[in-house]
Formats: C-alpha cells, structure tokens, sequence
C-alpha cells in the first residue's frame, strides 16, 4: 500500500541549462508584473484627490446637503489623563 518515495531523475547539462532559462524568463515576468502594478498605484494615486472630500480613486465632490467636519478640541480636552483617569 505505502511506495517508497521516488527520488527525481537527475537531468543532463542540457536540461539544466533550458531549466535555469526557465526560470530566469519567470523571474523577469515577476519582476515586471511587480512594476507594472507599481506604477499603476502611483499613476491612480496621483489622479485621486485625498482632502476632506475627496475620494480615494475618484473625485467626490461635496453635495449641497453635507455639513462641514466639526474642529478638533483645542487645549487639554485632546490630551489624555496622566494620572490614570477620573477618580
């Protein structure tokens, strides 16, 4: 039922070169996948407006209903408690 392991045939100088061939055409298809999704972000990125309200790939202008965001607390109301909280 259980077969010893089959060890892989050992292959000529030939078959090894056409392998490191392979591999060497696999990596540079990699290698160029990899910049082309790269330069596809930055292209994307580079177009999209990242203010208040803009969106991330495209542009959302404000609507005529939207209130602006509210400011931020000025003061020791941002900051958190040194001692350990209320007591």
């Amino acid at each position: 039922m259980s077969e010893a392991p089959q060890t892989p045939p050992r292959l000529d100088e030939d078959a090894r070169q056409a392998q490191k061939r392979r591999n060497w055409w696999l990596a540079l298809a990699l290698f160029a996948f990899v910049i082309l999704v790269g330069v596809t972000t930055v292209v994307r990125l580079a177009d999209s407006e990242l203010g208040p309200d803009g969106g991330f790939y495209w542009s959302n202008p404000p609507q005529s209903d939207s209130r602006p965001m509210p400011d931020l607390p000025e003061g020791d109301e941002s900051q958190p408690a040194e001692d350990g909280g209320d007591q």
